[in-house]
């Protein structure tokens, strides 16, 4: 198997962590893949000076590379700013995935990131 089947991604992608939409969140993304038709909803809820991230779920009609990285997303947001946020990169997200990801594959892991940045208005 690819490195990008390593056990932890497969239980991220079979028992996803932060699975379902929040309630009256603070912030919201919809992103579709238009190249696989994969679909990820992120919700986020910020409180405090400075805002930080106290809730986090999302919903995917996707893959499991997708599914995975949305999960592995929403646990390494928890608590961050919203400046820790935008600092992300799509490095650190494949990074995830042990940098054995084909081009296609890539786009999917990286779905979630683009949520993530479409919920924070970049």
């Amino acid at each position: 198997m690819m490195d990008f089947y390593r056990e932890d991604i497969l239980d991220h992608a079979r028992n996803p962590r932060n699975l379902g939409k929040l309630p009256n969140p603070t912030l919201e993304a919809h992103v579709p893949n238009p190249l696989c038709g994969d679909v990820v909803d992120l919700t986020l809820v910020l409180e405090g000076n400075p805002p930080k991230v106290i809730r986090v779920g999302f919903e995917a009609d996707a893959c499991a590379i997708s599914v995975a990285a949305a999960s592995i997303l929403t646990e390494k947001i928890k608590g961050k700013t919203k400046k820790e946020l935008e600092k992300l990169t799509e490095k650190e997200v494949l990074s995830w995935f042990g940098g054995s990801l084909t081009p296609s594959r890539v786009e999917c892991a990286l779905l979630p990131l683009k949520a993530l940045r479409e919920a924070l208005g970049e």
